[in-house]
């Protein structure tokens, strides 16, 4: 491992036993005068959200009071996911009504960049709608490290990744697309992060005036394109890790994962170029992602992103500096 990343990982890696209790926490966070959001995007999880808006409500705002805000941002959802949320405690916001003036595309990071302008926190903390197994200490652990030091910024979960295949469970195999792909090429591109044992995990938290400053991929690759810049905004000590123990969740098939693994591929290597980390200039516009279908032709799709700009330099007269992705 990269020597920088070595001690990256000794340093900034928490386990439970690294952090202090629920109770305590909540009592160091109001003593700051801190301001905690909990927000999570969702499309169609009507399945999970309301149980994990639920724990949050009843425990971390109403119980120990260590979360004063909690959000879903509904993406466009076609089920009941907002009813659900509802019922759980959460305030619903639909992403669309979040800064109409800027025309809105589908995607994850276009919720999370959206949320901001809604979101009251010092502290976000986002959260992917489709957990199983989800618990406190998800929230607790996340935002630990953010009050026990101010100069950590950022915070990522990391955790066991077992496989959902139908009513079965494997012990290990999820995380596929990080495993094959996103861990290599940040291993070989950009050492520095080499020790994130889960670099796309959706389960994230981090000072808000940080968040501002960098920009948002607004599909698959919200989450590496925040890791990235994030480096080079705040450096990498003011990024760490938390032991989330294990994660269950909806795992998508094999043919969902493509375009995913396609997108977050074009994200690293772009901005890899963009800070000379690659000696190749990009002097083609990226082709379309060749797939099969179900009767063996193939069928070009194209991947496109907007990357929002920070949310603190969004324009005001209906006017917005994105860039589309290759």
């Amino acid at each position: 491992m990269n020597r920088v990343a070595e001690r990256w990982l000794d340093r900034r890696t928490f386990g439970a036993e690294d952090l202090p209790g629920p109770t305590e926490l909540a009592a160091r966070k109001r003593a700051l005068g801190m301001r905690v959001s909990v927000c999570l995007p969702a499309l169609n999880e009507e399945a999970t959200v309301g149980g994990i808006a639920r724990t949050v409500s009843d425990y971390l705002v109403g119980g120990i009071g260590l979360v004063d805000e909690l959000v879903v941002i509904d993406g466009g959802s076609t089920d009941r996911t907002a009813a659900a949320a509802r019922a759980g405690g959460a305030v619903v916001l639909r992403a669309q009504d979040l800064l109409p003036e800027i025309p809105w595309v589908q995607g994850k990071g276009e919720s999370l960049w959206r949320s901001l302008a809604a979101l009251t926190g010092d502290v976000v903390v986002w959260l992917d709608a489709d957990i199983r197994n989800f618990a406190p200490h998800f929230v607790t652990r996340l935002i630990a490290p953010l009050v026990m030091d101010q100069s950590v910024s950022f915070v990522k979960g990391y955790y066991r990744r077992p496989l959902a295949l139908g009513e079965e469970l494997l012990p290990s195999g999820g995380g596929r697309v990080t495993e094959l792909l996103a861990r290599p090429l940040l291993n070989a591109l950009f050492p520095e992060l080499s020790g994130l044992l889960q670099p796309l995990a959706g389960e994230y938290a981090g000072r808000r005036e940080v968040l501002e400053r960098v920009p948002f991929f607004t599909g698959y690759s919200v989450e590496v394109g925040l890791l990235i810049d994030l480096l080079y905004e705040t450096g990498l000590d003011a990024i760490a890790q938390v032991d989330l123990e294990e994660r269950v969740h909806r795992n998508r098939v094999l043919e969902e994962l493509a375009p995913m693994a396609y997108a977050i591929g074009l994200t690293i290597l772009r901005r890899a170029e963009e800070h000379g980390r690659l000696k190749a200039l990009h002097d083609y516009a990226a082709l379309p992602l060749m797939l099969p279908d179900a009767t063996g032709r193939v069928f070009a799709r194209e991947i496109t992103e907007i990357e929002r700009p920070p949310y603190s330099c969004r324009a005001a007269d209906n006017e917005v500096d994105a860039v589309l992705a290759p």
